[in-house]
């Protein structure tokens, strides 16, 4: 996928699947969001370069701050998936 493609494919909305309220992904202009439940209040996400041999972009484990619900992981990944998308195109 070239720089390009991923321009145009980031113009498009992230859609999630799985079970928004345990584990869940999105596939989003050549990077893969995760969000899954661990326990209790504790949510974990990640995203994922699928085009550099699925490299993590970021994940929550490199915060302090849980994440205490899956809305709150979600918006965190679609956060750093967009930011990075901006960094290289």
């Amino acid at each position: 996928m070239t720089i390009s493609e991923r321009k145009i494919l980031s113009q498009e909305p992230i859609i999630w699947t799985g079970d928004l309220s345990d584990d869940c992904l999105a596939n989003w202009a050549g990077l893969m969001l995760r969000a899954e439940w661990m326990d209790d209040f504790d949510w974990w996400w990640a995203v994922y370069d699928m085009q550099n041999n699925a490299e993590t972009i970021d994940c929550s484990n490199e915060y302090d701050k849980k994440c205490i619900n899956g809305e709150f992981a979600r918006a965190n990944a679609e956060k750093v998936a967009k930011e990075f998308i901006q960094s290289i195109i």
